[in-house]
């Protein structure tokens, strides 16, 4: 490979590492997003089933029907607080990855930027091929 196809491909590989480290975080994001939401969601769901359970405990409902909305609601808090641990999780995910991408950055950007930027004629490819 000619220094000009090594160059060419030093610089796609150093650009493919900063983008996917880019898209590394956003990723972490989208699922941080994505956790919180289904955090919401068990909330909601916890919410519905014990308003249910004491509008059918003061409509004199019968115990099993009340009992089995208030088990549905104390299992969706109980899942989403599992959930909110996994938001915790997908925070320091997120902070990781940012990192990623920042570090990624600073060691290799100045690599992307040198092989945009640099003056110096590239060598012949019949003058660097093996003898």
């Amino acid at each position: 490979m000619s220094s000009v196809g090594k160059a060419v491909a030093s610089f796609v590989t150093v650009a493919a590492i900063l983008a996917r480290a880019t898209a590394y975080g956003v990723r972490a994001a989208m699922t941080k997003r994505a956790v919180e939401r289904l955090e919401k969601r068990y909330h909601d769901r916890a919410d519905s089933a014990k308003y249910m359970s004491d509008a059918m405990t003061k409509l004199t409902v019968d115990v099993p029907t009340t009992s089995a909305y208030m088990e549905v609601f104390t299992l969706s808090e109980a899942m989403a607080t599992d959930v909110a641990g996994i938001v915790g999780r997908a925070d320091s995910l997120q902070a990781n990855a940012q990192g990623l991408s920042q570090a990624t950055e600073a060691e290799h950007g100045r690599m992307r930027d040198a092989n945009r930027t640099h003056s110096v004629q590239m060598a012949q490819a019949s003058f660097i091929q093996p003898r």
